[in-house]
């Protein structure tokens, strides 16, 4: 971005916004707004983007304002940063995001797009610039009042559908998959999410979406597409970049630093090529559950076919190396990706320690 676009009024006016909202969500909330744990939190922490065993990490104050530094190079920055690095996305939609989080909806409308009418802002995050988006009549309550929780999480998913909501003909497709791309990432990290909050989501992105809608389609044409579409979802977002990273890390390994296999002293290589991806996975996971296509599994090794890949899965299911959380699909390009969980044996503490050379050069 060149100086002279960020001295515009536009880019100045969105600075004092992102100053405004970084003392509503400094980075040590956002971090456990996103589901990181206070091992990753801290000066001297674990950094969350690499299987890391001694800390390499810091969330520090500097003059005020917060920063994160990873010391092997993953990510630096203030919040923005740090959320480019989770979602891997663009600068552009991460301040949007940031924004939605710590309660700053946008504020300015297209001028083809009808709002309904504005209304104040809801406590904590009150902004007299700022008017939240309105209620759904899905909300959760109980005892006639939704709970702090439930307000936070309700606000994030409606701000997941403000940030992928139509702003131009024939874009629904896109922006609805990119929706359930994030909601699915929203899943990976704090659990599946019931059908009121699924409903929430559709309710605010088709309200919002209505003006750029194809007027020959109902809503209830788009609720389905929107449900039947997110079993589909293989990629949460965020994941593309994190399986090319682990894809990476494993090529690297040698034979020695491979998993070993219980019951099985001379498993071949494929199967412990791809028994270090998942490991490789679960270690960058927030909770240690992640996501895998077989399509992903067969590159662990030169030569596998998806098949084969989705069938060696099954095996180390068997033998008690990963615990498979939700089936996947076999074939390359249809269904979804397997949900898996990484049951690491206590005999490889002592091979974990001595990865780190290989593969965090």
């Amino acid at each position: 971005m060149s100086r002279r676009h960020f001295d515009s009024m536009e880019n100045v006016a969105l600075r004092a916004k992102i100053d405004k909202a970084k003392p509503l969500l400094p980075m040590p909330d956002l971090m456990r707004r996103l589901g990181y744990t206070e091992k990753h939190i801290g000066e001297t922490a674990l950094c969350p983007f690499h299987n890391d065993h001694h800390p390499s990490f810091s969330v520090f104050q500097k003059n005020g304002a917060w920063f994160h530094r990873c010391f092997v190079g993953c990510s630096s920055g203030d919040e923005i940063a740090f959320l480019v690095k989770h979602c891997g996305s663009s600068r552009r939609e991460a301040i949007t995001r940031y924004l939605e989080m710590a309660g700053f909806p946008p504020c300015t409308a297209p001028k083809s797009h009808k709002y309904p009418e504005l209304r104040e802002c809801p406590e904590p995050h009150q902004s007299p610039e700022c008017p939240e988006y309105p209620k759904s009549p899905v909300s959760p309550v109980s005892n006639g009042q939704a709970s702090q929780k439930d307000l936070l999480a309700e606000k994030d998913l409606k701000g997941l559908a403000a940030l992928n909501a139509c702003t131009a003909q024939s874009t629904a497709r896109k922006k609805r998959w990119q929706l359930l791309r994030d909601l699915k990432a929203v899943e990976l990290r704090h659990g599946a999410l019931d059908t009121t909050e699924l409903m929430v989501t559709f309710d605010e992105w088709y309200e919002l979406s209505k003006p750029f809608l194809d007027s020959q389609k109902t809503r209830d044409d788009y609720l389905a597409a929107f449900l039947a579409e997110f079993g589909k979802v293989r990629v949460p977002t965020g994941e593309g970049q994190t399986i090319k990273e682990a894809l990476a890390c494993v090529s690297r390994l040698s034979s020695s630093k491979l998993p070993v296999i219980p019951d099985m002293a001379e498993a071949p290589e494929s199967w412990r090529r791809i028994a270090a991806l998942h490991r490789d996975l679960s270690r960058r996971s927030a909770n240690g559950i992640y996501f895998l296509t077989c399509r992903d599994a067969a590159k662990a090794f030169p030569g596998l076919s998806h098949q084969t890949a989705y069938n060696i899965n099954l095996a180390l299911a068997q033998l008690g190396v990963v615990q498979i959380v939700h089936k996947g699909d076999p074939r390359p390009n249809g269904g979804k990706a397997a949900q898996f969980q990484y049951l690491s044996p206590e005999t490889e503490n002592a091979a974990h320690e001595s990865d780190e050379q290989d593969v965090e050069i």
